[in-house]
């Protein structure tokens, strides 16, 4: 059911940008196949990457290679023009940590979003985003692999957020250059869950299928009905306690979060609220098992929630600071949110989330439904 719920979520993210271009809308599509190559270095925040792994050596670098499936329009919808003609699409990676015993080659499937910062006379600069999920890891296991404490499950998200940089060198290839952040957890969904950060630069080639969409002089739309609400979402998920990594009991997070929010252009909008939540595991014992289920199992947090729309489409940021947590305490910890939501009728939406502290320990993976009561704004 885990498993099932994660692919779910996950491809949901993956097929929804291309559910944005409106289908009514017989404009002729702009397609192109793109194949990337990158080379980093593994950010050394955990004792597996720093040199305790079987082979005693530190874990420094990753290496993948990438082929894309992009489309890009030249404005047929608002949501093309509000971005001023992002392109999009899917993606494929194999990874390599040069280290296969432990860590296996990982398989990445994931949505792609580009979207231009700055466009030169030739030259053109995107940021750019990957949202999807990681599998055929070597995961740890007590007995095989006991020293990889960073990937504990076979499945994980796969985040890469970049700039890139991209030139035509032909009238139907591009060559690119971009530098990027990549992130690989399971949100705690299973542990040990310390997760990989990556630096990664790389180098990329783009052919374009047929003519070129002309992008440059695309015009932003005029201001479209903008809204205030307060969203209600519904969360749950699995975690284990960081503490109690290397036993095998998982526990349930369910809770509500209510939040305000303003909508302050077309693309962008900004709320404040809380959350609270019940964490089934938060006062289990010295042995991992479950404790008593009191009121000191419930957390309350007040986060701030930028958001970007993309017709139905939200990307989902947040920040916020515990008011009351067990282990915490009051206002001595902060958290963050970051994931994607999709309207599936009118008002009412699905999303997943990850939760993390510290910005890069995982607490768990929020699958989340969510209502918003809205009304216009003048």
């Amino acid at each position: 059911m885990k498993l099932n719920l994660l692919i779910i979520s996950l491809l949901l993210t993956i097929t929804s940008f291309a559910q944005t271009d409106t289908t009514k809308i017989k404009k002729k599509q702009f397609c192109s196949i793109a194949a990337n190559y990158a080379y980093g270095n593994i950010i050394p925040t955990t004792d597996f990457v720093k040199g305790d792994n079987l082979t005693g050596n530190p874990i420094n670098n990753f290496q993948s290679y990438t082929i894309k499936a992009l489309w890009q329009n030249p404005g047929y919808t608002n949501w093309q023009k509000i971005y001023k003609a992002p392109y999009y699409g899917i993606g494929f990676s194999a990874g390599d940590f040069f280290n296969a015993e432990e860590i296996g080659y990982p398989m990445s499937v994931y949505g792609i979003l580009g979207i231009p910062i700055k466009r030169f006379n030739k030259l053109e600069l995107y940021s750019e985003l990957q949202f999807g999920i990681a599998s055929n890891w070597v995961h740890y296991d007590s007995i095989t692999n006991p020293k990889n404490l960073v990937i504990g499950g076979g499945l994980t998200v796969h985040l890469n957020i970049g700039v890139n940089a991209v030139y035509p060198i032909t009238k139907n290839i591009d060559l690119g250059v971009g530098i990027s952040f990549v992130h690989f957890s399971n949100g705690g969904m299973e542990r040990p869950n310390k997760g990989f950060n990556i630096y990664s630069p790389s180098v990329e080639l783009k052919y374009h299928i047929g003519d070129r969409p002309k992008v440059k002089n695309v015009e932003l739309p005029k201001r479209l009905n903008r809204y205030n609400d307060i969203y209600l979402m519904t969360g749950y998920g699995n975690h284990q306690l960081n503490e109690h990594e290397l036993d095998s009991n998982y526990f349930a997070v369910a809770g509500l979060t209510a939040i305000y929010f303003t909508q302050l252009s077309n693309a962008f909008r900004l709320g404040i609220g809380g959350d609270f939540n019940y964490w089934w595991g938060l006062n289990a014992f010295p042995n991992g098992t479950i404790g008593a289920r009191t009121a000191e199992n419930f957390t309350v947090g007040l986060l701030i929630q930028p958001e970007f729309i993309i017709n139905k489409l939200t990307l989902v940021s947040g920040f916020g600071i515990y008011a009351r947590h067990l282990h915490y305490g009051s206002f001595n910890q902060t958290y963050q949110r970051l994931g994607v939501r999709y309207d599936v009728y009118k008002d009412i939406s699905v999303g997943v989330n990850i939760r993390a502290v510290n910005f890069m320990l995982a607490e768990f993976l929020e699958f989340n439904f969510g209502y918003r009561i809205k009304w216009l704004k003048k």
